[in-house]
């Protein structure tokens, strides 16, 4: 199953876990499913809110699912799982508009504030649009995805190979004439030779 960026799922736990705690513990089981529909649409608004990728659906209806599960008050779980699941598709349908960019930053969650995010900054600086927030992996699958999702929208893709990246062992990396594996991402040489390369790509994605 996708696997939806660090940020993210620890936005939709919390909210989860706030909502759940926030229903009394003698709620009838109209109350319930009110608690249980307004909760789902949270979380269609914070999927719409952050940009997640459409196959974030899945993952949500997962999550919620497993905390009905899990809930003390007495009422019909599989009609309540079947409810908030109709509400989270709305997710895998909508086609949220992608602004294309120059470049995308693919990494992993612990380089998003150290690395990505002055990265994107300096790229930006030298007019180099720069697109990252979608884009932190953890997983070969997820590094496949952004990558895939990324060249469909962007003209130009940068992996950033650092030693937090390398920790996870990922079984290949892509070799695509869009796509860039850089390995020392801090360097000022670095934005240079990206702002550079930025500049050279096709103007069409494809």
């Amino acid at each position: 199953m996708f696997i939806p960026a660090q940020g993210f799922r620890h936005a939709a736990t919390l909210l989860l876990t706030n909502s759940v705690r926030a229903i009394p513990t003698d709620a009838s089981p109209e109350a319930m499913s009110a608690a249980l529909n307004g909760l789902a649409h949270e979380l269609v608004a914070l999927a719409d809110d952050t940009r997640a990728p459409a196959e974030t659906s899945a993952w949500l209806i997962a999550e919620i699912a497993s905390v009905i599960d899990r809930l003390p008050q007495s009422f019909n779980r599989d009609a309540a799982k079947a409810d908030v699941a109709a509400v989270i598709a709305r997710v895998a349908l909508r086609a949220p508009h992608v602004k294309p960019c120059d470049l995308f930053l693919i990494y992993v969650p612990e380089d998003r504030l150290p690395v990505a995010a002055p990265l994107a900054v300096e790229l930006t600086k030298r007019r180099v649009s720069v697109a990252f927030a979608e884009y932190e992996v953890a997983t070969a699958a997820q590094l496949t995805a952004a990558v895939d999702y990324g060249l469909a929208h962007h003209r130009g893709g940068v992996v950033l190979r650092t030693k937090a990246f390398d920790r996870e062992q990922w079984p290949s990396l892509p070799v695509n004439d869009r796509v860039r594996i850089v390995g020392d991402p801090a360097r000022a040489s670095t934005v240079i030779d990206l702002t550079d390369w930025a500049n050279r790509l096709p103007l069409s994605k494809s």
